[in-house]
This record gives C-alpha cells, sequence and structure tokens, in this order.
C-alpha cells in the first residue's frame, strides 16, 4: 500500500467514525473531537460534507504537496526535543529561524504539525487551561491592563536563570507590549516600565487596571488604596488613572492574564538566554512578527492594525525626562550609576546606603548628575553604545582637604618646621601616589605621642635619611627615643654580699720585667 492509499483510508475511516458517532451514537461535536484527538472544527467540516464531497476532498488532498514539506526536518527535530510545543510556537520559530518562511495561514502550520505528531507518535503534553467568561468590548483608548510574570530560561552552559517581565495591553486594540528584568520589578523599575509602554503605544489610556502588587500599593482597606510614594509620585505626573482589582479577582483583568500566558509558552517556552540586552530585543522582534502581528481570535483582527486606528483616541504622550521622576536613579555601592546600559562614576561619599537616590539628565550628548536636591554632582559624556564605563578619575579620592593644607598641619607640630618641611618633601618624592596616606600616619603619630618625643623622632629620620611615615611610627612605637636620652645603666649584681665583695677584688698584675728576666735565667 503506497503512502497516499494509506492517507485516503485514513481519511475515510476517520469520516465513517465520525459520521457514526454523531448519527448513530448521538455524542456531541466536542465530545468527537476530544475522542478522536483532533479539532472540533474538523469534526464539524466532515459532518458537513456527504460522500461524494468528501471522496472529492479526499483525492484534492492526496494530489497537492504541502509548501511546508521543506521545513519537514526543522519541525520534527523541535517536537521531538521539546514535544509541549503548540503549533502557533512552531509557527513563530519557523519565522524566526528561517527569514524567507512563506507567508501561510495559522491553520496550515497547525495541520502540518498535527500531520508530523501522528506520523512520528509525538502527542502533545496536555497542560491545565485557564478559562475566562467574556467580557463586552471597550472604546478605544479607555482601557489598558497591566500584570507581571517570571519564567526561567536555559543558560548556554547548561544552568538555568529566572527572567521576570512588564506586561501591558489595550484593551481595544489588544496592542502588547513586554519588557524583561533579571531581578524581581521594584516600583522604580515598574515605572520606567510604563514610560516605554507609553512610549511604544505613542500614547497613555485613561484608565489602567492591576493587581493588588506591593510594587504599586502597600496596603488596603474595604476599598482604599494606598500607593507606594514611588508610584503615587509617579501617578500624579501622568493624566491615566490607576484602577485596582479586588484580591483574588483575575478575571477582572483576563486580557493581560492571556498575555502573560502567551508570552510564557509561545515566545519564553524552550527559548536560551544569552543576556538580558538580547532578550527583550528578541522581545520587541517577537511582537513586530508575531505578538502584535498574528490575527486575535476573538477581535478577529490584527493588534497592530487595529492600535493603527486606536492611536487617536489615547491622550498624548509626553517623554518625561529621568529628572522629573522624584524616585530618582539608584546609585551603587561602588558610588557609580547604571545608566540606558552604561556606567557613570560619581564623587567618592556619594553612596551612603541603600536608598541613595540621584537625578539624572541629558544635556547635548552630556549626561547630568545631581543630588536629589538639585546640586550639581557630575557630567559625564554619553558613550556610544551600552555596556561602557565611563569614570573620572577624579572621582575615586576625597580630595575636600588638599594635600597642602594636610602638610601644614603636619608641619606646625615640630618645634623643627624646617626639618619638618624637608620630611614632607622627601615624602612627596618618594610616594607621590600615596602621599596622603603617609601624612595621614603622621597626623595619628602627632596626636598620640608627646611633643618632645616626635620632635626627637624626626631628628633621628634625618640623621639615618629614614624618610617614610612608618619609620617615623616605628621610632616612636618601639621606645628608641627613649633609650637614647638614658644615662648609664644601673648593673644590679646577683648572688649573695659575700660575692659582691669578691667581684669588686682586682687582682695583683705583674710587669713584662719579670716574665723576660725568667726567660734570660734559662
Amino acid at each position: 500500500m503506497t503512502e497516499k492509499e494509506y492517507k485516503s483510508l485514513n481519511c475515510y475511516i476517520m469520516y465513517d467514525t465520525i459520521h457514526r458517532l454523531r448519527h448513530e451514537e448521538h455524542q456531541s461535536i466536542q465530545w468527537i473531537a476530544d475522542y478522536l484527538g483532533i479539532n472540533f472544527r474538523t469534526v464539524k467540516k466532515y459532518l458537513e460534507m456527504d460522500l461524494k464531497e468528501f471522496e472529492k476532498y479526499s483525492n484534492n488532498l492526496n494530489e497537492r504537496d504541502c509548501i511546508l514539506e521543506p521545513y519537514r526536518g526543522f519541525i520534527v527535530e523541535r517536537l521531538g526535543q521539546f514535544q509541549d510545543t503548540s503549533a502557533a510556537q512552531m509557527h513563530d520559530w519557523l519565522k524566526e529561524h528561517y527569514p524567507s518562511f512563506p507567508r501561510v495561514a495559522p491553520k496550515t502550520v497547525y495541520n502540518f504539525v498535527m500531520k508530523i505528531r501522528q506520523e512520528h507518535n509525538l502527542p502533545k503534553l496536555k497542560v491545565d487551561k485557564r478559562e475566562y467568561g467574556p467580557l463586552p468590548d471597550t472604546p478605544p483608548g479607555k482601557y489598558a491592563q497591566v500584570d507581571f510574570g517570571e519564567h526561567s530560561l536555559r543558560k548556554g552552559d547548561g544552568s538555568r536563570i529566572k527572567v521576570y517581565f512588564f506586561a501591558m495591553i489595550l484593551e481595544y486594540s489588544r496592542y502588547k507590549f513586554i519588557w524583561f528584568e533579571d531581578k524581581p520589578f521594584t516600583s522604580e523599575k515598574a515605572v520606567y516600565a510604563h514610560e516605554l509602554a507609553f512610549r511604544f503605544f505613542h500614547g497613555i489610556p485613561k484608565f489602567v487596571i492591576y493587581d493588588q502588587d506591593s510594587v504599586f500599593l502597600y496596603d488596603e482597606n474595604i476599598g482604599d488604596y494606598l500607593m507606594t510614594e514611588v508610584f503615587n509620585s509617579y501617578v500624579k505626573s501622568r493624566p491615566f488613572r490607576p484602577v485596582f482589582c479586588r484580591k483574588a479577582d483575575p478575571e477582572s483583568k483576563g486580557k493581560i492574564e492571556n498575555v502573560v500566558k502567551y508570552v510564557k509558552q509561545n515566545f519564553l517556552l524552550n527559548r536560551s538566554y544569552s543576556n538580558l540586552d538580547n532578550l527583550n530585543k528578541e522581545a520587541e522582534y517577537w511582537l513586530s512578527r508575531t505578538g502584535n502581528a498574528m490575527v486575535h481570535n476573538t477581535t478577529c483582527k490584527v493588534p497592530y492594525q487595529a492600535w493603527c486606528s486606536e492611536c487617536k483616541d489615547l491622550q498624548p504622550y509626553i517623554p518625561v525626562t529621568s529628572s522629573t521622576l522624584e524616585s530618582g536613579h539608584k546609585v551603587q555601592s561602588t558610588n557609580s550609576l547604571r545608566y540606558k546600559g552604561n556606567t557613570y562614576s560619581l564623587p567618592f561619599g556619594t553612596y551612603r546606603g541603600e536608598e541613595t537616590r540621584v537625578l539624572v539628565d541629558e544635556e547635548n550628548g552630556t549626561l547630568v548628575i545631581k543630588t536629589m536636591d538639585g546640586e550639581l554632582l557630575a557630567k559625564h559624556l554619553i558613550p556610544a553604545g551600552r555596556g561602557k564605563k565611563v569614570i573620572n578619575h577624579n572621582h575615586q579620592r576625597d580630595k575636600s582637604t588638599s594635600i597642602q593644607k594636610l602638610s601644614d598641619q603636619v608641619k606646625v607640630q615640630f618645634t623643627d618646621q624646617s626639618g619638618a618641611e624637608i620630611f614632607l618633601s622627601k615624602l612627596k618624592e618618594r610616594y607621590p601616589r600615596y602621599i596622603r596616606d603617609q601624612i595621614t600616619v603622621m597626623l595619628n603619630c602627632l596626636a598620640k605621642y608627646a611633643p618632645e618625643d616626635t620632635d626627637k623622632a624626626l631628628d633621628m629620620c634625618l640623621e639615618k635619611s629614614l624618610f617614610s611615615a612608618n619609620d617615623f611610627k616605628s621610632i616612636l612605637s618601639s621606645g628608641a627615643v627613649i633609650k637614647e636620652n638614658d644615662n648609664e645603666v644601673e648593673i644590679k649584681s646577683l648572688g649573695t654580699p659575700e660575692t659582691q665583695l669578691m667581684v669588686n677584688i682586682k687582682p695583683n698584675k705583674s710587669t713584662i720585667d719579670v716574665y723576660q728576666n725568667l726567660f734570660k735565667s734559662k
């Protein structure tokens, strides 16, 4: 039996089974679809055809070649590796990996994927699906919904990393936006994601619907919502009104719940992670080719096309410069600031704890950084690209007190100020990079020891050419100055009084003449 004959026989068996279950056993269309593992639309189509129509349909089906046949190997490989892949996600993968992939209906991809599943015995793994009741249509430009999601991705070395994403959808057009972070969202990050979303939408809706998330709220009392300070300040600066759902009521914002599920099951499922920037770029491409480009099952419209008509009903979006956001930008513990993918140095001592914030603004290619009170901290030229470190080396050390002032503080505490000046000049010659540290050691010694001792220690250093603050400190700590001032040391004899008397006895000494006479006599 040839492959075509085998396919034709299977079609006849399927046709006969569907009609028997429907007309003889009086089963429902959905029951038949579930029983046979096929789509309910296929069951309806087979029931609407009589035998002659079905024979014609079957012959046409066997005679035409599938346009997706060249991609069979790729589909088999992916289904074998990820058996839970949906036909919609496979469609997106094909467009991602094959730029010249032909424009085909999603149903064509679905049929081909189902065919391969049957041929290679790769049934789709069932997952529990969450169902929602239908909601009435909303006018354009009025409502948007926001939610967060998270997903674990596989890295190149085989380990896994959890990513977090912000999602917003315009209810009327179903136009979507997503943004990823590698850490849980804070109020500051959520505000930043809102700005990106409104810029992406080219406008702001009148109402935005939220969960009772701690990112936005810190308390709720029978309908009175207390927003976090950061989010409350942001809401005051924007013309939209936040609407918070009741707890455990996801049906109030089912559209965004479906977006989160769509992102997880289509974009993120079985995707590899390289870095955060690439993931956000891939998400942008996914939105343009799939997320906002495919016909929506409910509206039967392409979200992008519907958004084009909704734009005029959105409130105008005027970019908010970073300096107008009262939350500011977080300062890193290394006295630096991360801004748009680059790192900028800040003066030593700027960081004063986890809550340290600064205001930033861009002026003619220059990043201007100020304190929350508006005092200028630093200015940096903005480099091209991302991942750059912009460092002002003057920020590396506290220079609030000059070297000359510190030197003067040392010199005036010595009696021999000219000698002190010579000693300090030698320190600057030998330790130009560490002169501040050298002078600091001397100041500590001058505060700890008596002036007469430090004067004598300085004299010893000059006499022996010991031009180092550590040598100055060692002389003082070892007591060498005190030992130099001591007179004869009293030696205490040991033993009894009799032995002490014997110590002072001096023996008689013979002259050399005595020994010479002895040798001559011999």
